[in-house]
């Protein structure tokens, strides 16, 4: 259980900008899940980290009980390709034609019963009645995907075929070996096909579509830390309005920062009670702004998130070095495999993409809500 929650809430505040209050929907993180066993489907790749909105991990859907991976490093042959592998033509989802009007009543079909039909809308509104959250979660994916498909075109990102297929084979393997924990003597295809119910070559696309935008995803991420101005902090959570008073009593008694969230603070660090981590500049973000607004050394806040608060003193600031991918691929895949990217790195990464790319959700909720406009 993560200690710092109120940090995601800080961070992710603004992650929705330009959506309806009813869309603040959680980033995907770049973990992938374990599979449940033998009896339920196998997962791709990409699922919510914690809620943007309450900081707290989503529970996930299994049956049995199962460690969480950790994020996975690139593989070596993804992170560093040796200069004499050419970058191939960036793999992408195959796009669907345009569609004709004639098409788009036809899509809005799925089915009659007797002279009744059954329709695309009906369907989309019992199943944001039936379960929101897997709704929401599937066009959060949706919208993950495009924003890190823009970006990295923005960039010039290229990924290497065979990093691509060797991410994907990983992918696969990983996968098998937890049907086999769960005893399972089915083959990944197999049970695909027996206990999923999907065409095994449609589910194997869609994993491969996942897996390129995880990569793009990843290497998006770490390119817009490193051209971002950016503070590493040091942050302590406080818990209830007397402790707030003492803290800020005893900074004015002369007190340490790292004596004070030792007595009063929660952290990550259990024996510091402090957390760790790198803010990206942002003036339209609270904490960001305020980080960046306070002496290096000094102590900051408290900011008040939800009945709690959060001191802070900003420790080091590195400038950002915008640049091409050809000038910050090498940076970003050497960092990618020292480090996989986090989950607070994909919040503020995510904050700032729909700042930049308009992100319209309106017309969804319309639907599945009924609004009249």
């Amino acid at each position: 259980m993560r200690t710092l929650p109120l940090v995601l809430v800080a961070l992710a505040a603004c992650a929705a900008t330009g959506n309806p209050e009813r869309s603040r929907l959680a980033p995907v993180t770049s973990t992938p899940p374990a599979v449940t066993n033998a009896s339920e489907p196998a997962s791709a790749p990409n699922t919510p980290p914690a809620n943007a909105a309450t900081g707290t991990a989503p529970t996930p859907v299994v049956n049995a009980p199962a460690a969480a991976p950790q994020p996975r490093k690139p593989e070596p042959v993804a992170s560093n390709p040796q200069p004499s592998t050419p970058p191939v033509a960036q793999p992408q989802p195959q796009a669907a034609p345009a569609a004709t009007p004639q098409d788009s009543q036809s899509a809005l079909l799925l089915g009659h019963v007797g002279d009744r039909a059954l329709d695309s809308v009906t369907f989309l509104r019992k199943l944001w009645v039936a379960d929101n959250r897997l709704a929401r979660r599937v066009v959060e994916q949706m919208v993950f995907a495009e924003l890190a498909t823009l970006e990295a075109d923005r960039l010039g990102i290229k990924l290497v075929e065979a990093a691509v297929e060797a991410e994907l084979k990983r992918a696969a393997n990983e996968l098998e070996r937890k049907l086999e924990s769960k005893g399972s003597k089915l083959t990944l295809r197999e049970h695909i096909d027996q206990v999923i119910g999907v065409e095994p070559e449609l589910y194997l696309a869609d994993l491969r579509d996942e897996t390129i935008v995880q990569m793009l995803a990843e290497r998006c991420v770490r390119a817009y830390m490193l051209e971002t101005d950016r503070c590493d902090v040091v942050i302590t959570e406080v818990r209830s309005a007397e402790s707030r008073d003492a803290f800020e009593s005893g900074l004015a008694l002369g007190k340490s920062f790292d004596e004070l969230a030792l007595a009063h603070g929660y952290g990550d660090e259990e024996a510091a009670h402090v957390t760790r981590m790198q803010i990206a500049r942002s003036e339209s973000q609270e904490l960001p702004r305020i980080v960046f607004a306070t002496p290096q050394g000094k102590v900051g806040g408290p900011l008040e998130q939800n009945g709690r608060w959060l001191f802070f003193i900003p420790e080091k600031r590195t400038e950002g070095r915008p640049g091409t991918w050809a000038e910050l691929r090498e940076d970003v895949e050497k960092s990618l495999a020292a480090e996989p990217v986090g989950d607070m790195e994909f919040l503020q990464w995510r904050s700032a993409m729909v700042r930049r790319y308009r992100v319209q959700l309106e017309p969804f909720f319309d639907l599945v809500e009924r609004k009249q406009r």
